[in-house]
């Protein structure tokens, strides 16, 4: 995959987390925000409630000395109470008005209402006090004391709706805060579901473009050895070949003809390295014999030099798979070859080649004297060839294990998927 393309589908990544952060901070700033107002509304009215409750009782205590004395300033101190009282009525009358910071509209008129009761029975009170100052009548008494005794009623109804209003308003606000974090985990799973999306995306965009370039190495070694065999091979055969009519021309010439035969010596040695070379960059043993088959020729010829025995298992292996496959593990299995026979001194080797649910193995060990597999293939001179193998795994989106101690040989678990 390009730069651009990585860059775009990180962006997109990025972009999604970043609206997360940004929504789900934004609730909670919100929520916070609507908490405190809650609070403050809370506390207000019942701010207002006990006001109004004290001034109440303030007066009606000193409404027991009015009854004794008909003392003035005790009047005054009377009707100063209610006054203030009606007033904090009016204040609560305002924070449920017009701009009501009370959102259930039937609590609100129930507000209203006792609170228009808890002034008419403030203004009869007034006017009660007010015309008993003036005449001394034990009627007006009476009528005061029974106007304060439903005063005192309505206000413990106002007082119970307003504790029942509190309940429902913190139960709603609760209501609201779980629906919010319903829908802020509904948005973080969608988020995460987007991610992963493109997560995907990403890593399969990154397999077909590495497919996608295997390809295209494997076509571009299948020319170079075309022209190879058909350019140079061509002309060394031909060197070969007319070397040996010289040979025939210059047969008593023992000096001339000693000298042709090197050249022909060297051509051969030169055409046999560039038949090496042509095979390596595309294996004709494959098209000729096949996966299976051709590993078996390979491990055959390893074994008639005798110092270790490789076996193959191919009998699981029943599914046919792309070129590009094909050509990779051939090649994986020629350095897993190689790096046994350089580097572990080992007696025997087995390739085990199985397929199982849309997925093929590749199963390589051997009883050699192991190796620290953590070590940094590519920083190690030695470890050329499995860093090789490590690539080409990784270039088909395939997985890998490595299993080695020293002196315990060496497993290794190659996995590719296929459907």
């Amino acid at each position: 995959m390009n730069l651009k393309a990585i860059k775009f589908l990180k962006s997109k990544v990025v972009i999604v987390v970043l609206v997360f952060c940004i929504l789900a901070f934004s609730r909670i700033i919100f929520t916070f925000i609507k908490s405190l107002k809650l609070d403050q509304e809370h506390l207000l009215l019942v701010e207002f409630s006990k006001n109004i409750e004290i001034e109440v009782s303030h007066s009606r205590i000193k409404l027991n000395d009015y009854f004794l004395v008909n003392d003035t300033s005790v009047n005054i101190e009377i009707l100063d109470g209610l006054a203030n009282a009606k007033k904090m009525i009016s204040s609560l009358n305002s924070f449920n008005g017009k701009n009501s910071k009370i959102s259930n509209k039937k609590l609100s008129r129930n507000f209203s209402e006792i609170l228009s009761k808890i002034g008419v029975h403030i203004d009869l009170l007034q006017e009660l006090i007010s015309l008993g100052f003036k005449e001394e009548i034990n009627t007006i008494d009476s009528s005061i004391i029974q106007e304060y005794d439903d005063f005192q009623k309505t206000f413990l109804e106002f007082e119970n709706n307003l504790l029942d209003y509190i309940a429902k308003l913190n139960s709603n606000f609760k209501g609201k805060i779980f629906t919010l974090l319903i829908l802020t985990f509904g948005f973080l799973i969608l988020c995460l579901v987007l991610i992963i999306r493109l997560i995907n995306a990403y890593f399969l965009a990154e397999r077909q473009y590495l497919e996608k370039s295997t390809e295209v190495e494997n076509k571009e070694r299948k020319r170079i050895a075309a022209d190879l065999h058909d350019g140079l091979g061509s002309l060394l055969s031909s060197i070969s070949l007319y070397t040996k009519l010289l040979e025939k021309d210059f047969i008593f010439n023992e000096k001339t003809n000693h000298k042709l035969s090197k050249v022909k010596q060297l051509s051969d040695m030169a055409l046999e390295s560039l038949e090496g070379a042509i095979n390596n960059l595309n294996p004709s043993i494959l098209n000729i014999h096949g996966l299976t088959e051709s590993l078996e020729i390979i491990c055959s010829k390893m074994n008639d030099i005798g110092n270790i025995y490789f076996h193959v298992e191919s009998q699981s292996f029943n599914v046919s798979i792309s070129e590009n496959m094909e050509i990779a593990i051939y090649r994986i299995c020629n350095e897993l070859i190689n790096n046994t026979l350089k580097h572990s001194y080992a007696n025997e080797a087995k390739i085990e080649l199985f397929n199982k649910k849309k997925k093929v193995f590749l199963y390589y060990s051997d009883n050699g004297v192991g190796f620290n597999p953590l070590l940094d293939y590519s920083a190690n001179g030695e470890k050329t060839g499995l860093n090789n193998m490590i690539n080409r795994v990784e270039s088909l989106g395939g997985t890998y294990s490595i299993k080695s101690e020293h002196g315990k040989g060496v497993i290794i678990v190659i996995q590719f998927s296929i459907g």
